[in-house]
Protein backbone atom coordinates (compact mmCIF):
# COMPACT_ATOMS: atom_id res chain seq x y z
CA UNK A 1 0.00 0.00 0.00
CA UNK A 2 2.86 1.95 0.88
CA UNK A 3 4.31 1.57 -2.40
CA UNK A 4 2.09 2.22 -4.31
CA UNK A 5 1.45 5.77 -2.59
CA UNK A 6 5.19 6.40 -3.30
CA UNK A 7 4.58 5.51 -6.91
CA UNK A 8 1.71 7.93 -7.40
CA UNK A 9 3.46 10.57 -5.66
CA UNK A 10 6.36 10.06 -8.00
CA UNK A 11 4.61 10.26 -11.30
CA UNK A 12 2.56 13.22 -10.43
CA UNK A 13 5.98 15.23 -9.68
CA UNK A 14 6.86 14.11 -12.71
CA UNK A 15 3.61 14.90 -14.48
CA UNK A 16 3.73 18.18 -13.00
CA UNK A 17 7.21 18.95 -13.59
CA UNK A 18 6.83 18.53 -17.62
CA UNK A 19 3.80 20.55 -17.25
CA UNK A 20 5.45 23.19 -15.69
CA UNK A 21 8.23 23.25 -18.21
CA UNK A 22 6.42 23.55 -21.06
CA UNK A 23 4.68 27.23 -20.26
CA UNK A 24 7.93 28.12 -19.03
CA UNK A 25 9.35 27.17 -22.80
CA UNK A 26 6.45 28.83 -24.23
CA UNK A 27 7.29 32.08 -22.26
CA UNK A 28 10.74 31.89 -23.18
CA UNK A 29 9.81 31.47 -26.97
CA UNK A 30 7.72 34.62 -26.76
CA UNK A 31 10.23 36.42 -24.91
CA UNK A 32 12.52 36.01 -27.36
CA UNK A 33 10.50 36.74 -30.15
CA UNK A 34 9.61 39.96 -28.78
CA UNK A 35 13.31 40.60 -28.16
CA UNK A 36 13.70 39.91 -32.49
CA UNK A 37 10.92 42.19 -32.90
CA UNK A 38 12.49 45.25 -30.98
CA UNK A 39 16.07 44.07 -32.11
CA UNK A 40 14.71 44.27 -35.77
CA UNK A 41 12.44 47.97 -35.37
CA UNK A 42 15.35 49.66 -33.17
CA UNK A 43 17.59 49.59 -36.14
CA UNK A 44 14.50 51.31 -38.40
CA UNK A 45 13.86 54.19 -35.83
CA UNK A 46 17.28 54.93 -35.64
CA UNK A 47 17.85 55.12 -39.57
CA UNK A 48 14.66 57.31 -38.88
CA UNK A 49 16.42 59.07 -36.14
CA UNK A 50 19.38 59.77 -38.00
CA UNK A 51 17.83 60.54 -41.35
CA UNK A 52 15.84 63.52 -39.34
CA UNK A 53 19.04 64.40 -37.59
CA UNK A 54 20.87 64.82 -41.06
CA UNK A 55 17.72 67.11 -42.65
CA UNK A 56 17.82 69.12 -39.74
CA UNK A 57 21.77 69.54 -39.67
CA UNK A 58 22.12 70.09 -44.03
CA UNK A 59 19.05 72.46 -43.75
CA UNK A 60 20.58 74.28 -40.55
CA UNK A 61 23.98 74.23 -42.69
CA UNK A 62 21.50 75.92 -45.49
CA UNK A 63 20.24 78.81 -43.17
CA UNK A 64 23.53 79.82 -41.84
CA UNK A 65 25.26 79.42 -45.52
CA UNK A 66 22.18 81.74 -46.76
CA UNK A 67 22.42 84.26 -43.66
CA UNK A 68 26.29 84.59 -44.35
CA UNK A 69 25.84 84.95 -48.14
CA UNK A 70 23.10 87.71 -47.59
CA UNK A 71 25.63 90.48 -46.01
CA UNK A 72 28.26 90.12 -48.41
CA UNK A 73 25.56 89.91 -51.70
CA UNK A 74 23.33 93.48 -50.14
CA UNK A 75 20.43 91.49 -50.27
CA UNK A 76 18.81 90.93 -46.90
CA UNK A 77 19.20 93.54 -43.84
CA UNK A 78 22.60 92.70 -41.80
CA UNK A 79 22.46 90.90 -38.42
CA UNK A 80 24.03 90.65 -35.08
CA UNK A 81 27.41 93.00 -34.96
CA UNK A 82 26.89 94.23 -38.93
CA UNK A 83 23.63 96.11 -37.41
CA UNK A 84 25.82 97.65 -34.75
CA UNK A 85 28.53 98.38 -36.90
CA UNK A 86 26.50 99.72 -39.67
CA UNK A 87 24.29 102.12 -37.22
CA UNK A 88 27.69 103.04 -35.49
CA UNK A 89 28.81 104.56 -38.93
CA UNK A 90 26.03 105.85 -39.49
CA UNK A 91 26.08 108.01 -36.59
CA UNK A 92 29.84 108.43 -36.86
CA UNK A 93 29.33 110.24 -40.78
CA UNK A 94 26.25 112.21 -39.35
CA UNK A 95 28.20 113.39 -36.43
CA UNK A 96 31.38 114.58 -39.16
CA UNK A 97 28.52 116.19 -41.34
CA UNK A 98 26.90 117.79 -37.99
CA UNK A 99 30.49 119.12 -36.98
CA UNK A 100 31.22 121.24 -40.35
CA UNK A 101 27.75 123.28 -39.91
CA UNK A 102 28.39 126.38 -37.70
CA UNK A 103 25.61 127.54 -35.53
CA UNK A 104 25.25 131.22 -35.28
CA UNK A 105 23.06 133.46 -32.16
CA UNK A 106 20.93 136.10 -34.80
CA UNK A 107 21.94 138.13 -32.40
CA UNK A 108 25.10 138.07 -32.61
CA UNK A 109 26.84 141.25 -35.16
CA UNK A 110 28.40 140.84 -38.58
CA UNK A 111 32.03 140.46 -38.79
CA UNK A 112 33.56 143.44 -39.86
CA UNK A 113 37.77 144.56 -40.71
CA UNK A 114 39.80 146.72 -38.61
CA UNK A 115 42.06 149.05 -40.21
CA UNK A 116 45.88 148.80 -39.54
CA UNK A 117 47.84 150.72 -42.24
CA UNK A 118 47.01 153.43 -42.84
CA UNK A 119 44.99 154.44 -39.10
CA UNK A 120 41.68 155.61 -39.37
CA UNK A 121 42.63 158.31 -36.99
CA UNK A 122 45.79 159.65 -39.94
CA UNK A 123 45.29 162.57 -41.74
CA UNK A 124 43.97 162.19 -45.49
CA UNK A 125 46.32 159.93 -47.37
CA UNK A 126 47.48 159.80 -50.56
CA UNK A 127 49.10 157.75 -52.84
CA UNK A 128 51.55 158.77 -55.90
CA UNK A 129 51.56 156.44 -58.97
CA UNK A 130 53.99 154.71 -59.06
CA UNK A 131 54.54 153.79 -55.80
CA UNK A 132 53.79 150.76 -53.15
CA UNK A 133 50.96 151.14 -51.23
CA UNK A 134 50.26 149.00 -48.35
CA UNK A 135 47.10 147.90 -46.71
CA UNK A 136 46.83 146.21 -43.75
CA UNK A 137 44.01 144.48 -41.39
CA UNK A 138 42.34 142.65 -38.94
CA UNK A 139 38.82 140.97 -38.52
CA UNK A 140 36.53 141.12 -35.66
CA UNK A 141 33.66 139.52 -34.58
CA UNK A 142 33.88 137.03 -37.32
CA UNK A 143 31.82 133.71 -37.23
CA UNK A 144 31.64 132.61 -40.32
CA UNK A 145 35.03 131.90 -42.45
CA UNK A 146 34.26 133.86 -45.86
CA UNK A 147 36.06 131.37 -48.32
CA UNK A 148 37.71 134.00 -50.33
CA UNK A 149 37.93 137.98 -49.77
CA UNK A 150 38.22 140.84 -52.85
CA UNK A 151 40.15 144.13 -52.02
CA UNK A 152 39.27 146.90 -54.02
CA UNK A 153 39.82 150.49 -54.50
CA UNK A 154 36.23 152.17 -55.76
CA UNK A 155 36.22 155.84 -57.42
CA UNK A 156 33.04 157.79 -57.65
CA UNK A 157 34.01 159.85 -60.37
CA UNK A 158 34.13 156.97 -63.23
CA UNK A 159 32.23 154.53 -60.76
CA UNK A 160 34.85 152.13 -61.37
CA UNK A 161 35.86 149.74 -58.81
CA UNK A 162 40.15 149.28 -58.97
CA UNK A 163 41.24 145.36 -58.28
CA UNK A 164 44.06 145.41 -55.64
CA UNK A 165 43.99 141.79 -54.69
CA UNK A 166 41.41 138.76 -55.53
CA UNK A 167 40.42 135.67 -53.92
CA UNK A 168 42.39 135.95 -50.51
CA UNK A 169 42.23 133.82 -47.55
CA UNK A 170 41.19 135.34 -44.15
CA UNK A 171 45.09 134.83 -42.81
CA UNK A 172 46.04 136.89 -45.89
CA UNK A 173 45.40 140.11 -43.60
CA UNK A 174 47.82 142.38 -45.81
CA UNK A 175 48.01 143.67 -49.46
CA UNK A 176 50.79 146.20 -51.12
CA UNK A 177 49.20 147.56 -54.25
CA UNK A 178 52.15 147.94 -57.63
CA UNK A 179 50.61 150.96 -58.63
CA UNK A 180 53.23 151.71 -61.61
CA UNK A 181 52.87 147.86 -62.51
CA UNK A 182 48.86 148.16 -62.16
CA UNK A 183 49.18 151.51 -64.48
CA UNK A 184 51.45 150.22 -67.33
CA UNK A 185 49.09 146.97 -68.42
CA UNK A 186 45.67 148.91 -66.84
CA UNK A 187 42.55 149.39 -69.48
CA UNK A 188 41.39 151.42 -67.12
CA UNK A 189 44.06 153.85 -65.73
CA UNK A 190 43.92 155.19 -62.46
CA UNK A 191 42.44 159.05 -62.57
CA UNK A 192 43.78 161.65 -59.89
CA UNK A 193 40.94 161.47 -57.60
CA UNK A 194 39.89 160.24 -54.27
CA UNK A 195 39.10 156.29 -53.76
CA UNK A 196 37.32 154.43 -51.05
CA UNK A 197 38.42 150.98 -50.02
CA UNK A 198 36.54 148.25 -50.43
CA UNK A 199 37.23 144.57 -48.21
CA UNK A 200 34.87 142.01 -48.56
CA UNK A 201 33.74 138.24 -48.97
CA UNK A 202 34.29 137.43 -52.64
CA UNK A 203 31.27 135.24 -52.82
CA UNK A 204 29.16 138.64 -52.27
CA UNK A 205 29.31 142.09 -53.05
CA UNK A 206 30.19 145.71 -51.90
CA UNK A 207 27.06 146.66 -50.86
CA UNK A 208 25.49 143.42 -49.75
CA UNK A 209 23.82 143.32 -46.28
CA UNK A 210 25.82 141.00 -43.99
CA UNK A 211 24.20 137.89 -41.93
CA UNK A 212 25.28 138.06 -37.90
CA UNK A 213 28.17 136.42 -37.71
CA UNK A 214 29.17 137.07 -41.84
CA UNK A 215 31.73 139.24 -42.96
CA UNK A 216 30.52 142.79 -43.68
CA UNK A 217 31.77 144.45 -46.63
CA UNK A 218 34.38 147.68 -45.63
CA UNK A 219 34.44 151.48 -46.89
CA UNK A 220 35.47 152.93 -43.87
CA UNK A 221 39.23 154.64 -45.43
CA UNK A 222 39.28 157.06 -48.49
CA UNK A 223 43.02 158.24 -49.55
CA UNK A 224 44.06 160.10 -52.71
CA UNK A 225 45.46 159.39 -55.89
CA UNK A 226 47.46 161.33 -57.71
CA UNK A 227 50.11 161.29 -60.72
CA UNK A 228 53.56 163.31 -60.11
CA UNK A 229 53.82 165.97 -63.16
CA UNK A 230 57.49 166.67 -64.53
CA UNK A 231 59.98 169.39 -63.08
CA UNK A 232 59.14 172.82 -64.38
CA UNK A 233 61.12 176.07 -64.15
CA UNK A 234 59.50 178.50 -62.00
CA UNK A 235 59.58 181.28 -64.46
CA UNK A 236 57.70 178.75 -66.85
CA UNK A 237 55.27 177.75 -64.33
CA UNK A 238 51.78 177.91 -64.48
CA UNK A 239 49.18 177.04 -62.08
CA UNK A 240 46.00 176.03 -63.40
CA UNK A 241 43.96 176.40 -60.43
CA UNK A 242 45.66 179.61 -59.68
CA UNK A 243 44.36 182.57 -62.70
CA UNK A 244 43.91 185.37 -60.70
CA UNK A 245 47.64 185.50 -59.52
CA UNK A 246 49.74 188.13 -61.24
CA UNK A 247 52.88 186.74 -63.41
CA UNK A 248 56.68 187.63 -63.11
CA UNK A 249 56.24 190.77 -65.05
CA UNK A 250 53.45 191.79 -63.27
CA UNK A 251 54.55 191.26 -59.90
CA UNK A 252 57.67 193.67 -61.15
CA UNK A 253 55.62 196.43 -62.16
CA UNK A 254 53.45 195.88 -58.56
CA UNK A 255 57.01 196.42 -56.82
CA UNK A 256 58.30 199.25 -59.01
CA UNK A 257 54.87 200.96 -58.57
CA UNK A 258 54.71 200.76 -54.77
CA UNK A 259 58.36 201.97 -54.29
CA UNK A 260 57.24 205.50 -56.21
CA UNK A 261 54.36 205.51 -54.43
CA UNK A 262 56.29 205.54 -51.07
CA UNK A 263 59.15 207.94 -52.09
CA UNK A 264 56.37 210.32 -53.52
CA UNK A 265 54.88 210.39 -49.60
CA UNK A 266 58.14 210.65 -48.22
CA UNK A 267 59.20 213.72 -50.36
CA UNK A 268 55.47 215.17 -49.54
CA UNK A 269 55.67 214.68 -45.73
CA UNK A 270 59.07 216.34 -45.81
CA UNK A 271 58.10 219.60 -48.02
CA UNK A 272 54.81 220.15 -45.58
CA UNK A 273 57.24 220.27 -42.44
CA UNK A 274 59.26 223.03 -44.30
Amino acid sequence: MKLDIIIFLCCFLVSSAAYSESPLRLHDLAARNALHMRAVSVPSSTKTASSSRSSITSSFASVSASETSSPASGSGPPIGDASSTTNSASMTASASTGSSSISVDPRSPPGGVSMITPAITASQTYIKVGDYATFSWNYTSLIVTPSAVNVEAYCSINNYYYPIAENLTVKDTQVVWNTSGYQETATIPLLVAEYTLYIYDASSNPSAVASPGCLAPYDNLNFGVYTPQAYTPLNNYQCATCSASFSLIERNVLRGTLAMSLIACLFTVLFMMR
